[in-house]
């Protein structure tokens, strides 16, 4: 009888899209989200806050970037909210993020 498995990892070789494993890209998948959240409501801050100076008086611009303000500061607590609990994670299982990919992965 012809044995049908198929090992994989020859095939692929030692990396996985220039990763070591599928959790290397999951952990650098997640900071990249993170960072992009944060420099996203930078420019929302900076947007609503130039906004503001521009409107020259005007009720509805002023409100209007106001707004944007508000929730770029409600998004900032989001992101921070997310890498806390993330962070928060990693320490609750043990998991020492630089090391996912070794044979102990966890500290």
């Amino acid at each position: 009888m012809k044995d049908n498995t198929v090992d994989i990892g020859s095939k692929l070789g030692p990396t996985f899209f220039g990763y070591k494993c599928i959790m290397d890209l999951v952990f650098r998948a997640v900071d990249f989200s993170i960072i992009m959240g944060g420099i996203g409501l930078f420019v929302f801050l900076v947007w609503g806050g130039v906004e503001w100076m521009l409107s020259a008086g005007d009720k509805t611009k002023v409100e209007n970037a106001q707004k944007r303000i508000t929730n770029a500061l409600i998004g900032v607590a989001i992101v921070a909210s997310a890498f806390a609990i993330w962070k928060l994670a990693l320490i609750f299982f043990g998991i020492n993020a630089p090391n996912i990919c070794s044979d102990s992965p966890f500290s």
